[in-house]
């Protein structure tokens, strides 16, 4: 068993310092591999390319690669006509070049969109030609079919009119349905003769990785006997005994063996320092339970809403935290403020900026409580993410990727598609002290798996440690990071009620270079 999933880990670590210098990350571009492959239906290799004027009514394509920004997925993209001149085909619609033109002599014609997968489009573009504003496009229908034969009408525009050259406008619409095959009926333009257009762009999301998961995916941890997995069947089943005894703050449970010197002390806890659950909140010390936090701060980060359902204030320096117990049964898991702490009274349990205590001091510390009850991890350190998140979901399906299993844009892909469907999502790497994005790797370390800022980026991953950039490590296609890295996806039960995923990038948080600062204290 190889990453951070498969293993426990106490995440017993040295003090990390992340440089402050970015360090500037290009993609690799290999450039023996074309991005698109011509593939003409109307003419074989040996004969010569069809002249502008030549009338014609078979189809040709290009093929679409992953790399390819302009469109949603791999697949293939089709001109109706085959009469576009030399260096003026349809994939110059595709190329990301404004300075670059699909040409047609047609004013009525279709473009057509076959992805590899179904995907949902949520809007489009077309740029202008830097050429005659009359053979710009004005009018067209754009259409979405799963067999390829029936169409469903998405959008529609009429007497559409590009103010400038080179300008791109965008077409935004509602549509939650997924399609494979999607088409663009043109027509008619601005009263030339053909239509030349310089760029178009669809955009959207894949509604699935299913054919990744069936073939990809390994470590399963769904239980016949319990919704929690496998790792809770055949637990300790609750009594009223131990309903009482969680329910008492004032009962206070053991310190964990693996930081047996620290100890419990009254500290004010601010559960929502930003005024909402944030990843931010989620900052390591001492205690090794890397996994616990990872998972903390992807449900902040999909889910804010749902952590905060999970706490009750009591309004007497305690709180009642909403638990499950190991069959899938609610239960409830009351906590005193007093938090774990080193002899000089600073803060070694999870904490937020500045060593204030959170929310996520909070649920860490009923974690540990209800271990004294039902001691499944008797010690947190190194509980593993898909132990944790079920603890507040009740929900323990959960699936993962090994390290060098899948290639940059289908590991980006199950990424994005998974947080958009509300997934949690915890990662690690099995090489540390890689250079990535101004840090560097750590092995026996989790990692919160997020959408980017960086448009270069395949996706984010933070560091429960927080510090430098609060963390964030945004993973580039550069051969070298990626294939490194394990996921971990785990279904949200519960939580889903209060969302369906996010789609938005982690914007960290300003805060002073102070709180930037997180003591990290070794227990080797």
């Amino acid at each position: 068993m190889k990453g951070i999933i498969f293993k426990k880990y106490r995440c017993a670590f040295k003090t990390k310092s992340f440089s402050s210098k970015i360090v500037k990350s290009f993609f690799l571009v290999l450039i023996t591999v074309p991005l698109l492959s011509i593939v003409s239906c109307s003419s074989s290799e040996d004969e010569p390319k069809n002249p502008i004027n030549e009338e014609t009514s078979k189809p040709y394509s290009v093929t679409v690669y992953e790399t390819n920004k302009n469109l949603p997925a791999p697949g293939k993209l089709i001109s109706e006509f085959s009469d576009s001149p030399n260096n003026y085909d349809i994939s110059k619609a595709i190329d990301g070049n404004k300075n670059s033109d699909f040409v047609t002599e047609k004013n009525e014609f279709y473009i057509q969109f076959n992805a590899d997968y179904n995907v949902i489009v949520t809007d489009y573009s077309f740029t202008s030609s830097i050429k005659s504003p009359t053979k710009d496009p004005k009018s067209w229908d754009f259409f979405g079919s799963n067999d390829n034969s029936k169409w469903n009408l998405i959008d529609s525009r009429e007497n559409q009119v590009f103010d400038s050259r080179s300008q791109t406008k965008q077409y935004t619409f509602v549509n939650d349905k997924e399609y494979k095959y999607y088409k663009f009926q043109i027509n008619g333009n601005n009263g030339g003769k053909g239509v030349q257009i310089a760029e178009l762009r669809i955009n959207g999301y894949p509604s699935s990785v299913d054919d990744i998961i069936s073939k990809y995916a390994e470590g399963y941890s769904d239980s016949s006997s319990t919704p929690m997995g496998n790792h809770y069947a055949n637990k300790h089943q609750t009594t009223d005994e131990d309903v009482a005894w969680l329910i008492n703050p004032d009962n206070e449970p053991e310190t964990p063996s693996h930081v047996s010197h620290l100890k419990w002390q009254e500290k004010k806890i601010v559960l929502y320092p930003f005024g909402e659950p944030l990843p931010a909140d989620v900052n390591q010390h001492s205690i090794g339970d890397c996994s616990a936090l990872a998972v903390f701060a992807s449900m902040a980060y999909v889910y804010p809403e749902f952590v905060k359902s999970l706490i009750t204030d009591n309004g007497n320096n305690s709180y009642t935290v909403s638990m499950f117990d190991p069959q899938g049964k609610e239960v409830k898991v009351a906590v005193s403020s007093k938090v774990l702490v080193d002899d000089n009274g600073t803060i070694q349990a999870v904490s937020g900026k500045n060593n204030v205590a959170t929310w996520a001091t909070v649920l860490e510390k009923a974690i540990i409580k209800w271990n004294c009850i039902y001691k499944v991890n008797t010690d947190i350190g190194g509980i593993g993410s898909e132990h944790v998140a079920p603890l507040f979901t009740g929900d323990g399906n959960s699936f993962a990727f090994y390290p060098g299993k899948l290639s940059a844009y289908q590991m980006a892909r199950v990424v994005k598609v998974s947080l958009i469907n509300g997934k949690i999502m915890v990662g690690g790497f099995n090489k540390g002290g890689l250079n990535a994005d101004g840090g560097q790797t750590v092995t026996g370390h989790a990692f919160t798996l997020m959408h980017s800022k960086n448009s270069s980026a395949l996706f984010t991953m933070r560091n429960p440690w927080g510090g430098e950039k609060d963390g964030i490590l945004n993973i580039l296609n550069d051969g070298t990071i990626q294939p490194t890295i394990d996921l971990r996806i785990i279904n949200p039960g519960k939580a889903s009620e209060f969302g369906s995923g996010i789609l938005v990038p982690y914007n960290p948080p300003s805060f002073s270079a102070a709180q930037n600062k997180v003591r990290i204290t070794s227990n080797l």
